[in-house]
């Protein structure tokens, strides 16, 4: 079809491909773009291909202002077409119907709503093909994106099209994920200066000139900025607007020409802005029968214009209807809302929702009606809209009874529906006994939250939730476990957020609190959050726990030490104790403690090189999240079953997991869950050798030469970001990050981290410094604890002595190295030392023999001691050596006897014992 539209050749055939296909198989298709380089534009294009071409086209209006009102958006697509389906299709569609009745008692889980609503869309499109437009997606309402999200997924062979818009990096409850995406790019010089022409032919030179540079190929503001350029005074051409950023420019402009209307038009504007629907009917009711007459203005100014056979107004951009609002003040909107709430009498929610908007203060009739939505909502299985409501309704409250009554329904609901959460129950029992002396926002705060954080991951609305309640809380009135819940939540959420702002928020509310009763809450604060910034002080506190663990009961006090050991090592004490938990939390059907001990257990389990005993913790850990609908513990579980395929060169499961995760991580600002993908994926690329990717990811969590604050998965990545570096020849950024590992003393945390750091240092230094530093971190004590990582250094280590010329030596780490790798299932890796060994001179089919290199009589001993079960520093003591030198030793009895770790001790002694017997018998 032809079309006016300059420079969007390929976009439009590309839109073109979409409709042909869709109209025979069904498609889905989202446009990214920055706001004015034409997203409405090409999807009123594609509109009107598909009309002409026979089809029939549902348009979805999403809204900023309206993303709390449950499914709205879907009753736009439902609405249209739930009655015009012959009767033996509206039997499949009845629950699509509970959509439009506010009384209906059916649940609408999405997974039913979804396919409910995919085949009324099939049936409706039997005789006319059907294109779903949804401008904006970022702006949908939580239950409606949901749907949607599912839906574009199950398009094939429907006859149905979904196209879609959105901004880059928008914040939403759309999920682009595995979808097919357009990026729309700004227009080229040719076509600006084609396009600025055709609208403004006689447009001053100087004038084009500047609009030119300042639209920056940007075709709305090509159209908008001459309005403003050419007029009088500050928008002059004379001023600056290089300096405005685009979007402001944007935004000034239309505002310019919303200033100039009439104070009636911009009062039915304003009208029209807030209700997201555009029903004239609801507008009428609204402004009065004379609304066409008072937008005639705005429509000679095309700002607006009338549509779908005049029952409908629709903005020309989503810019227009913003700045429409952003002219207004707070009194005209609620003056505004309080207009709209009678003309929505037919629509509870949507009434309920500008009733909210429009009071000023607290407000009975506001708070009943939001009340009875919540409970409506939580019909429809919306659990974060009935929550939400609810606490609103709670805050509009005149009354302190009715105020704790509605903050306990909310908590209640919250945390019953969520399922499992920590302390809920005695946060719940708490707010229940609330009479009118005993404000309950702090539970409620804490089960809110939880609920948040489990369904959307919404950190910004639980932080500032948690940190208002906590800022207020007056310690005389609450229990410490009510205070050390509340605040460990907000650890939680700033821990997930990943950002200092809130950390700093938390670091107040502690210094506010001064309760005795936080330690292990501020100590978390510290070794589970920052630890490479985290005090020695600390770090004893944290030793001195996890020894006095055998002597805890409560399960949930052993998971919150096991927590604060986690990113230096610590598990390993912790493992009997988190076998109690596990058990008592079963025991008592407890689903936080159960999820939380199988995932750090998994952890610990996979750097032992136990990855099989990994893999099966997580699994159980998995299933019980997806049964209560735990989404704040399954990243963790989700991340390391990625980081499990990618040691084993998984790629495509990797980067599946990894991908999703990002997705969903990134415009929710979870901060930890995207730094952990990229630490998985840096694996994956070292794996592969792909060393400019491993960079890349690498530096994704922070710039070499810096461990930043509040990203704890930095102290873990020291040796990757070094040999990542080293490889693309960024030496100055290796030798740079080795040196502030050790500024944040990093090797002082753990003996893992001491062994990777070292080696990491091995690797910038001359030839003869890094063969003293890489034995100094293979003797490291208990090295042998963490076989992928010891085997990681032995590779490293035999590359360099290849270098050197020492190719004996070489082949003798390279060996190990090889062994190591075979046996955990690191394929990837296994090939690199395979290959390493052939360029040292071994044939690789061979393998030490158990029992055949002989030990030294004190290796002989420190091996029998070993076996008994000894540690380092227990051997040590007995026969007067540091722990240091017994691990050097044991670090040249492994490769003796054939084996990678002490659990193989017993045997090889046995079985050289009784070598040695036969010789010589």
């Amino acid at each position: 079809m032809t079309t006016d539209i300059v420079g969007r050749s390929e976009v439009l055939a590309t839109i073109d491909g979409f409709c042909e296909h869709s109209r025979t198989s069904g498609k889905s298709l989202i446009i990214v773009a920055d706001p004015g380089l034409g997203k409405t534009t090409l999807l009123r294009y594609a509109a009107r291909r598909w009309a002409t071409e026979g089809g029939r086209v549902l348009e979805v209006t999403a809204v900023e202002f309206e993303a709390d009102i449950s499914f709205a958006g879907l009753v736009q697509i439902v609405s249209p077409i739930v009655d015009s389906v012959p009767g033996a299709e509206v039997t499949r569609a009845a629950i699509l119907e509970a959509l439009l009745d506010p009384n209906t008692s059916t649940t609408l889980d999405r997974m039913a709503v979804t396919e409910a609503l995919r085949n009324l869309l099939r049936a409706a499109a039997h005789d006319s093909p059907i294109l779903v437009l949804v401008d904006d997606v970022q702006w949908l309402d939580r239950s409606s994106a949901a749907v949607l999200t599912l839906l574009a997924r199950r398009l094939t062979g429907t006859r149905v099209g979904l196209l879609g818009s959105t901004r880059p990096a928008a914040e939403g409850f759309f999920e682009r994920a595995r979808l097919d995406e357009y990026v729309l790019a700004p227009l080229d010089e040719r076509a600006a200066a084609e396009l600025l022409t055709a609208r403004y032919p006689e447009l001053p030179p100087a004038i084009r000139r500047q609009v030119l540079a300042s639209a920056a190929g940007n075709p709305l503001a090509l159209v908008e900025l001459p309005l403003v350029l050419a007029g009088p005074g500050p928008d002059s051409p004379r001023a600056d607007l290089s300096v405005v950023p685009l979007n402001r420019r944007l935004q000034a402009a239309f505002s310019s020409r919303i200033a100039g209307l009439p104070d009636a038009t911009r009062q039915s504007l304003l009208l029209a802005a807030l209700e997201a629907t555009g029903s004239l009917r609801v507008l009428e009711v609204a402004a009065g029968e004379r609304l066409l007459e008072t937008l005639a203005p705005a429509e000679r100014a095309r700002l607006v214009h009338i549509a779908d056979h005049g029952t409908r107004l629709v903005f020309s951009h989503p810019l227009t209807r913003s700045a429409v609002v952003d002219a207004s003040t707070a009194a005209q909107r609620r003056s505004a809302h309080r207009r709209l709430a009678e003309g929505t009498r037919d629509d509870p929610d949507r009434r309920v929702w500008h009733l909210a908007q429009s009071s000023l203060g607290p407000d009975e009739q506001a708070a009943s009606s939001l009340e009875e939505a919540g409970y409506r909502l939580l019909r429809h299985g919306d659990i974060v809209g009935a929550v939400t409501a609810l606490t609103n309704a709670s805050m509009l409250s005149p009354a302190d009874p009715q105020r704790a009554r509605r903050l306990a329904v909310a908590a209640y609901l919250g945390a019953r529906l969520a399922g499992g959460l920590a302390g809920t129950g005695d946060a719940l029992r708490e707010v229940r006994q609330l009479d009118a002396g005993h404000h309950p926002s702090l539970d409620m705060a804490v089960a809110t939250s939880f609920v948040i954080l489990n369904t959307d991951g919404d950190v910004d609305t639980a932080h500032r939730i948690l940190a208002g309640a906590l800022d207020a809380v007056g310690e005389e009135a609450h229990s410490t476990f009510q205070i050390r819940e509340a605040l460990l939540t907000l650890l939680y959420v700033c821990f997930f957020g990943g950002r200092s702002h809130l950390w700093s928020v938390f670091d107040a509310v502690v210094s506010h609190l001064n309760h005795p009763g936080l330690g292990i809450v501020v100590l978390m604060r510290h070794t589970h959050s920052d630890p490479a910034n985290a005090a020695d002080g600390a770090y004893r506190q944290l030793d001195r726990l996890v020894e006095g663990l055998d002597q805890v009961n409560d399960p949930g006090e052993i998971v919150l030490v096991a927590l604060a050991g986690s990113w230096v090592d610590r598990l390993g004490g912790c493992r009997a104790a988190l076998h109690r938990a596990l058990e008592r939390g079963r025991t008592a059907d407890d689903t936080n403690v159960m999820t939380q001990a199988l995932t750090l257990l998994a952890l610990d389990s996979y750097f032992l090189g136990q990855w099989q005993d990994s893999e099966r913790y997580l699994a159980e850990a998995l299933s019980l999240t997806k049964e209560q609908g735990l989404r704040l513990f399954r990243w963790a579980i989700d991340h390391w079953i990625a980081t499990l395929a990618a040691v084993r060169g998984d790629d495509v499961t990797a980067r599946r997991i990894t991908d999703e995760l990002i997705y969903w991580a990134v415009p929710r600002g979870v901060t930890v869950v995207s730094h952990l993908c990229h630490y998985t994926r840096t694996l994956l690329a070292l794996g592969s050798q792909d060393y400019e990717e491993a960079y890349r990811e690498a530096t994704s969590i922070g710039p070499a030469g810096t461990i930043p604050p509040f990203r704890p998965v930095a102290i873990w990545m020291v040796l990757d970001v070094v040999e990542a570096a080293i490889r693309t020849n960024r030496h100055a950024e290796a030798q740079a990050h080795v040196a502030a590992a050790r500024v944040a003393r990093l090797e002082t945390l753990s003996g893992r981290l001491d062994m990777l750091v070292t080696a990491a240092e091995a690797l910038v230094s001359a030839e003869d410094i890094a063969t003293s530093l890489f034995d100094r971190a293979l003797a490291t004590p208990e090295a042998e604890r963490w076989p992928f990582d010891q085997a990681r250094v032995e590779l490293l280590f035999g590359q360099h002595l290849r270098r050197i010329r020492s190719a004996r030596a070489a082949r003798e780490h390279l060996g190990r190295a090889r062994r190591t790798f075979e046996r955990l299932g690191a394929d990837r890796w296994a090939r690199s030392a395979r290959r390493e060994l052939r360029a040292a001179g071994q044939r690789t089919g061979t393998a030490l023999q158990p029992g055949r290199a002989p030990l030294t009589g004190r290796e002989h001993l420190i091996a029998q001691m070993a076996a008994t079960g000894m540690t380092n520093k227990e051997i040590g003591e007995e026969l007067f050596l540091s722990a240091r030198t017994v691990g050097a030793h044991l670090y040249r009895v492994f490769p003796k006897l054939g084996i990678t770790s002490r659990a193989g001790l017993r045997d090889a002694l046995t079985i050289m014992d009784e070598t040695r017997t036969n010789e010589h018998g």
